[in-house]
């Protein structure tokens, strides 16, 4: 099964993603070079040429049309644009991965002739991405006065009997296999808005919860539930949150997930199997006595998204124009070579640590 996700997206702190720790124990191929150096291009003829294998891609969230990693599960091994903002690199050349500079290939004089221009765009782009984290920050100050109320007003026994009862309904025991919680971020705020990778063929769990907290201790104890019962889980953050909560969960196994939703208005998912209304568990005075602040903050954070997503449609268009000056400049019998050169020395390797 082929699957998709992000390597990543912005938080109030910058960019954010737990792609290095989630594959500490990989080989990985660090790929070097900046904008248009063509790093998501030999991701994809990677990506394309070991199809027939259990393969991950993984997408830029600043532009979801571009690859970010591309990771051979059966192999464990990945390949990964390890350049800002998520700048990475191996802590043992060639014994837990290796170092590939596109850059290399660039032929130089079409860029010296540009050069005033592309660091105008670059410092525009760079521009434009602080003032959408700078968005992404007001967000998260409004979303912890919304988790604040939330948690004053929540029923956390009842909701953690709740999701024990659940999870025994939903999730068999697997006998004899470990289980896993990995980091997978299926959802993220993009230039098109919140995009969402989901498998298909799975069924899907609405949780609706306006107040986004009930809907996260649920998630995070069907993980746990599930992890222990010995299935893998995959769980999506809310990057945008202060404390990154669970927002999806989803168990491969028995193909099925569960995304957490404020309401049932959402175009981009499949119709679910049931929808849980979270409702239930929280003191329902207490959130009336706050209604006026809560509606506040939530239109608020709904209108800075989309002023945010604005921003980043910004920042792609000023990125295009800038990497059209390095696809210029590159060599493309250098990034062909180099596609031919990683693909042989994949498959040479042992897939072993």
């Amino acid at each position: 099964m082929q699957r998709t996700y992000f390597l990543g997206g912005t938080s109030p702190a910058g960019f954010s993603t737990s792609f290095w720790t989630d594959h500490s124990g990989y080989y990985g191929y660090y790929l070097k070079g900046g904008p248009g150096t063509g790093k998501s291009t030999l991701l994809k003829k990677i990506a394309a040429a070991f199809a027939e294998e259990q393969v991950s891609c993984w997408h830029c969230a600043s532009d979801p049309h571009s690859l970010d990693a591309v990771v051979l599960e059966d192999r464990r091994i990945f390949l990964a644009d390890a350049t800002a903002p998520h700048e990475a690199s191996t802590p043992l050349p060639f014994v837990t991965g290796e170092t590939t500079d596109l850059a290399a290939g660039l032929s130089p004089e079409p860029l010296r002739g540009h050069s005033a221009e592309i660091l105008r765009l670059y410092r525009e782009n760079q521009a434009a991405h602080m003032q959408a984290r700078k968005g992404i920050a007001g967000i998260s100050e409004l979303e912890a006065i919304l988790s604040e109320i939330g948690r004053e007003a929540l029923h956390t026994e009842k909701l953690r009997g709740f999701a024990a009862r659940l999870g025994k309904r939903l999730i068999p025991k697997c006998a004899g296999q470990q289980g896993f919680i990995h980091h997978r971020q299926s959802m993220a705020l993009t230039p098109a808005g919140r995009v969402r990778y989901l498998p298909e063929g799975f069924d899907l769990i609405l949780v609706q919860d306006p107040m986004r907290i009930a809907s996260a201790v649920l998630l995070r104890s069907l993980g746990e539930y599930a992890a222990e019962a010995g299935a893998v889980c995959e769980v999506t953050a809310e990057l945008t949150r202060p404390d990154q909560p669970p927002v999806m969960l989803i168990l491969p196994q028995h193909r099925l997930m569960l995304a957490a939703v404020t309401d049932t208005k959402q175009a981009d998912l499949p119709v679910p199997v049931s929808t849980v209304r979270m409702q239930r568990f929280y003191d329902a005075e207490l959130l009336r006595k706050h209604r006026s602040l809560i509606r506040f903050c939530s239109r608020t954070a709904a209108l800075t998204e989309q002023r945010v997503i604005g921003l980043l449609a910004d920042a792609l268009r000023i990125h295009d124009a800038l990497e059209a000056y390095y696809i210029g400049a590159i060599d493309t019998g250098f990034l062909d070579s180099t596609a031919a050169r990683l693909t042989d020395a994949i498959r040479n390797r042992s897939s072993a640590l």
